[in-house]
Order: structure tokens, then sequence, then C-alpha cells
């Protein structure tokens, strides 16, 4: 009996190390996990809850056992890149960074930006506000400082927020502003930089955006969208542009770069992109070299403006920041039905086991049934708290758990 209940612990532990959601909406910023979590949110089933240094809107990022997330502190003007243990909510390490002082949107703060984790290192970027210059920090998973890499200078309206995605022990930034900015890579092992291709701002709009690395037939490109350059891709081995659509976006842009088709189980790719003003729209990449890229359909109504909507491959869920849900047909963009949610969203929405979870600024988490038409099954109310009035972080999804990030705390829900 007790050799059996060793071998099941053993089991449950060893399952538990296996699950990541290493960046912004979890694996290849899909937004989509098969994970049976609680479909509501409440006492009998919040498994721990962690008070973390100061407020945010980062979202937390999971590798194995260790959760990452980022707070600030603005009256001693840093911002603390915190480790928890995922299974307990207990503090592992705190690393602050000395941010200074710099202009900001009243709804930005100075831990917006979500880091990135591989099974190296966890990397966060960051304002200088003393020096003027953003910062990309890598740090190893007991806390130890790996390396410290310059971004540079910044110019924007509404304040930084930069998120780094990390694929093959690449750090790909794309750091796109008024003036001249650049997407990159940088090695995880080095911090040193492994290309770089410049742009110039124009003094355009700033572009918010976490890049998509995608896999292609003689590779993986990255792809950005941003209101100076348009939609666009680099190969990401050498950071050559491999196809562009300029033009095409009259804002800022804030919504991610998503494959729709991602989980339909076809090789077909259809990159959903938007901004503000009403823009959002799907790119057919070209097929071969030499092809030029093409807009497959273009989003009617309320478009999205900050949450990235999701796709289980073969419908699109597309959020507007003031609470109107779309459902759309993922290869021709034809709209199956609309539902306004009575709600405000900047938190992106993301599926788990078939189910819809959006949360709302309010604080609210809104649980619907989307195998047919929308079925809400739920909605809890969660409470910032009072160091925060708004809850703007995505969600992150891990071990059959959902790690809510309010205010200055991390709610984790799940089978106890």
């Amino acid at each position: 009996m007790k050799t059996g209940l060793a071998l099941s612990l053993i089991l449950s532990l060893s399952a538990f190390s296996k699950e990541t959601w290493p960046r912004f909406r979890g694996e290849s910023g899909n937004g989509v996990s098969t994970a049976k979590i609680p479909t509501t949110l409440e006492k009998g089933n919040l498994v721990w809850s962690a008070k973390l240094p100061g407020p945010g809107s980062s979202s937390p990022v999971i590798w194995e056992d260790k959760l990452f997330v980022t707070s600030e502190n603005r009256d001693k003007k840093t911002i603390a890149l915190v480790c928890l243990d995922a299974k307990s909510g207990k503090t592992a390490w705190n690393k602050p960074l000395a941010v200074g002082d710099y202009h900001l949107h009243r709804f930005n703060n100075t831990a917006a930006a979500s880091p990135a984790v591989n099974d190296k290192a966890v990397v966060v970027s960051w304002f200088d506000g003393i020096a003027s210059k953003a910062m990309l920090s890598a740090f190893d998973h007991s806390g130890s400082k790996l390396w410290d890499f310059e971004i540079g200078n910044v110019k924007t309206q509404h304040g930084f927020n930069l998120q780094p995605v990390i694929h093959n022990d690449q750090v790909v930034v794309a750091h796109i502003h008024m003036e001249d900015g650049f997407v990159g890579a940088v090695s995880v092992e080095s911090g040193k930089e492994t290309w770089k291709t410049k742009f110039k701002g124009n003094g355009e709009k700033t572009s918010y955006i976490t890049p998509l690395v995608r896999k292609t037939d003689n590779g993986h490109e990255v792809v950005v969208a941003s209101h100076a350059q348009g939609v666009f891709a680099l190969d990401f081995a050498t950071g050559k542009e491999t196809w562009s659509l300029p033009g095409t976006m009259k804002q800022r842009t804030i919504v991610s770069p998503i494959d729709v088709l991602a989980g339909s189980g076809s090789d077909d790719c259809l990159i959903a992109v938007g901004c503000k003003s009403g823009v959002y729209f799907t790119v057919r990449p070209p097929a071969k070299k030499g092809d030029a890229a093409e807009i497959a359909w273009r989003m009617k109504g309320k478009t999205p403006y900050v949450p990235t909507p999701v796709s289980n491959g073969e419908t699109v869920f597309a959020l507007s920041d003031g609470g109107v849900l779309a459902a759309l047909d993922a290869r021709s963009g034809n709209e199956k039905w609309t539902r306004q949610m009575q709600a405000n969203f900047y938190a992106s929405p993301i599926i788990a086991d078939g189910k819809l979870y959006a949360l709302t600024r309010e604080g609210e988490m809104i649980i619907a049934d989307i195998s047919g038409t929308y079925k809400e099954l739920s909605r809890c109310p969660l409470s910032p708290g009072p160091e925060a009035k708004w809850a703007d972080a995505t969600p992150a999804i891990a071990h059959n758990k959902i790690y809510v990030r309010l205010g200055a705390r991390i709610d984790c829900f799940g089978p106890k």
C-alpha cells in the first residue's frame, strides 16, 4: 500500500514538472491548452494565493515547477523579477531592477512587459529611466544574473513595453518605436547580438506586439506588425526580410500576430494581425520564394485593439476592448456569431479544454463553452485588490491549473 502511494506521488510530481507556459499566451503565443481546469473559479478550487511585491500587468510565465512574473514599486522606482514555486505559491527569489522614473500612459506601468523563459534562463525587458535606455536582462532559474543587453533609446507616447520570446536559444525582440528601432535576436547563452534588422520609425506610432516565430519550409521566420512598416517577416537565422505588406496599419499596433490555423491539423497558415481604428485581417504568407504575401480576409465590426484574439484552428474568437466577442471562421473570416460580454477587456482571452477564459478589467473571469454557439458557464469575481484598480494580465495555464495575476497577487486555481 505504501509502495503504491509513493509511486503515485512520484508520477504526480513527474507529470507536474514537464509542463510549461514559456511566453505571453503560452507556447507559440497560441493561447490554447488542453488542460482541464475548473469552469468556476472559487474558494473551493483555489490551490494557493500569493502576494507579489507590487502591482503590474505583466503575465506570468512558467517553466516546470517555477513561475516568473514582474512587479513594480513606484516609490522605490524599481521593478522586481519574482520567481514563485508553481506548486505552492511560495517565493523562491526576488531580483530588483532600478527603472527610475519615466513617462507612462495612465493604464501602463513599469511592470507591463511579460518575461520569457526556457530551460536555461528567464529573460525580462525593462526601461532604465536613469540612463534613458531600454534593457534586456537574463537570470538563471536560481536567480543568478547571466547578462544585460542594451536595447537602446525609446520614443513613445505611452511608455515602454517590450515582450521578448525565446526560440532555439535565441531571444527575439521587436523594438519598433517612433524613432529608429529594430527587430533582433540575442543569444540566451552569451547575451550577445546574433542579428539586428534596423527600421525607421518616421514618427509613426510605437508597436507593442509580441513577435510570432513560425515554422516554414526553409526553417523559421519572425512575424512583426507595426504602424510604420505594416506586417512583415524576417528569416529567423539571418534577420533578412522574407516578405512584407507595407501600408496596412493605420495606427498603433498592440494585438500580437497569431496563426489562426494552428491546431487545425493543416499545413496551411493564415497570420492574423491588426491595429487601432478598426483594422484586423489575416495574411497568407507566400508559398515559395519570389511569391507575394496577400490579405486573405478582413474582419468587420468591433475589432480588437489591445486583447489578442485566440483561435482553436477552426474559429477565431476576437474580443474587443469594449466587450464584443466575435466568432469568425478561421479560413474565410465569415462571422458565425457575436456576443456582448457587458465588460471591458485588456487581458487576452485563452482557451482551455475547449472553454474560453476571459478576464475582465473589472476582475471577473468569464468562462464560456464555445463548442457550438456561445454558452456562458460562469462569471467569477476575483477582485484585483487595493493596490490595483484593474486586472489586465493574461492568465497562464500549466499542470491542469490556471494562474491569474490580479494586480499585486497571483491566484492559482485547479484540482487540489
